[in-house]
């Protein structure tokens, strides 16, 4: 991209979250547009965006997804505190949100699944930029990194520039920096791993593969704890979400969206209705936090299946295949409900004076570690 295009993009950006301040809305703006390339799609507002392009903006609660082929670099707004870009790499699944924290900016993305890369730096006062997978925080000022994602849900950070802070649930802190990788396997702690700068893309294309060679070794037996999941948080799921649907100020809320009425934080209507609508966030976020990683996790797990796995039967009695069908059936109507579920946030967020009602570290990822997950072994 030319010097005068990046210029260019930088005041659209600009521009957006001057406007958002001047109306004395909260900033959504995370950024821009910078790169697009192959399969991408944007979930906004409860809705896949009918197209996408270099220039447009992206929004706090945005669900980014990757095809095969897919990438998207987004070039961060100065609403969030910091100059640079976060590129969402192939087959990643990724949601990203700024917001302001005791007076500063701070700005927390989500990988759900895949790989996303950052190359960041402050612009001024004391912003911040975390990243999350599951329980594993990395927490950033300034610097060029990668986080990996594995089919285990294994995590990899490697950094060739600045320091990535990496924590884990039980609070435990390993950095990763030039000359030093991050790993941590599902059930065990944060390991520091020294790796030559030199040799960081090659350590990251043997770790991809080793882990995928495990996966492969038994998918059938991982399949079956995903399967036994997949039925307990899908009816969690569905009703925690008709809960939160079916609420009468969430629809209103929704129809002053469409009208582009946004009422005061402060009315005590607003603080009312916010207390109401809440809990029921807070009980669809509870489900949702295992939920949406173990049916985008299964998608992917069928890449890896022979038609000999295919045949096989799960305790559940039904054959792999029959399982994989209903995911695929399933996953139109799961998508949607997710996405509302994203809408009503950002709603609470408007009213709420920009701030996310969950929060952060709401809460942890015990499927991945239960001591007899196939993940643990």
């Amino acid at each position: 991209m030319s010097r005068m295009k990046r210029k260019w993009l930088g005041i659209v950006c600009l521009v957006s979250a001057t406007f958002l301040y001047a109306q004395g809305t909260p900033p959504l703006v995370v950024g821009c547009i910078q790169d697009l390339q192959g399969s991408v799609s944007v979930t906004r507002n409860g809705k896949v965006l009918n197209k996408i392009d270099i220039g447009d903006r992206i929004e706090n609660y945005d669900l980014i997804k990757t095809g095969n082929d897919g990438v998207l670099i987004i070039e961060l707004d100065p609403a969030t505190g910091m100059r640079g870009s976060l590129t969402v790499k192939p087959k990643t699944v990724f949601t990203v949100k700024t917001e302001t924290i005791r007076g500063n900016p701070s700005t927390d993305g989500n990988v759900i699944t895949g790989t996303v890369g950052a190359k960041v730096k402050k612009i001024s006062g004391d912003p911040s930029l975390r990243i999350r997978s599951g329980g594993t925080v990395m927490g950033v000022r300034g610097t060029e990194f990668t986080i990996i994602i594995s089919i285990n849900n294994a995590v990899l950070v490697t950094c060739v520039e600045g320091r990535v802070q990496c924590t884990d649930e039980e609070g435990a802190v390993v950095e990763a920096f030039p000359g030093q990788v991050v790993s941590q396997k599902v059930g065990e702690r944060l390991m520091a791993i020294p790796v030559a700068l030199s040799s960081v893309q090659d350590f990251q294309t043997r770790w991809i593969t080793e882990e995928i060679e495990a996966f492969k070794a038994q998918p059938v037996k991982a399949l079956e704890q995903y399967a036994k999941a997949y039925s307990r948080y899908k009816k969690e799921f569905i009703a925690a979400t008709d809960a939160l649907l079916a609420d009468s100020v969430v629809r209103q809320w929704k129809t002053e969206f469409s009208r582009g009425v946004l009422p005061s934080s402060r009315d005590p209507q607003v603080m009312k209705q916010k207390s109401q609508v809440v809990r029921l966030l807070m009980e669809t976020r509870r489900v949702l936090f295992f939920f949406e990683r173990i049916y985008y996790r299964v998608n992917e797990i069928e890449t890896y299946l022979s038609s000999a796995d295919l045949g096989k039967r799960l305790s559940t009695g039904d054959r792999v295949q029959t399982f994989l069908q209903q995911v695929r059936r399933d996953t139109a109507d799961l998508e949607r409900r997710t996405a509302e579920y994203r809408f009503i946030t950002k709603l609470y967020a408007l009213r709420n004076e920009g701030r996310d009602p969950v929060g952060f570290d709401a809460t942890n990822d015990d499927f991945f570690d239960d001591p007899n997950s196939f993940f643990d072994n």
